[in-house]
């Protein structure tokens, strides 16, 4: 039994990783394709290439190095104030990045700053919201007891 719940944790993280790493990958190559689109120009077939393996590695290590030991964190705590933790800062950031893009567009070089500062930090927590929105609904569908034994054990009775 706790072998089966142990894979199935494995399995929730798993399923996390590859999720959030999309995220982090298919973002660097949206906005590189409206580059492409905005610039009219392509900047190089290879970028092509390189483009959406980078944003594949960076998103592979960052899903690793930093989503994992949180997520875990998060797991051992409560995992639903995490997620609303998450979702508040991720609609704060995405207001800054707003309003940051308002006030860049023709002033100084400090508002760009700002403007990157605050994006890089929208596509972190935009990540990791999306590491542990997949964690909770992989949780909500295999639960840790989860055995087919356990789940008519647990089944409402009718009356």
């Amino acid at each position: 039994m706790e072998n089966t719940a142990l894979k199935r944790g494995l399995v929730r993280h798993l399923l996390a990783l590859a999720c959030s790493t999309g995220f982090l990958t298919i973002v660097p190559i949206a906005l590189y394709g409206g580059l492409i689109v905005w610039s009219g120009d392509l900047g190089g077939p290879l970028n092509l290439v390189i483009i959406p393996v980078v944003s594949a590695v960076i998103g592979v290590g960052i899903s690793l190095v930093i989503f994992l030991p949180v997520s875990l964190l998060a797991e051992s705590s409560c995992l639903q104030k995490w997620i609303y933790v998450v979702g508040a800062l991720s609609v704060a950031l995405t207001s800054v990045v707003g309003l940051a893009w308002v006030f860049a567009r023709g002033s100084t070089q400090r508002y760009r700053v700002f403007l990157l500062c605050s994006s890089v930090g929208l596509y972190f927590v935009g990540g990791l919201f999306v590491y542990l929105c997949c964690l909770a609904l992989c949780r909500r569908i295999w639960p840790a007891g989860s055995s087919p034994s356990s789940q008519t054990a647990l089944a409402p009775k009718k009356l």
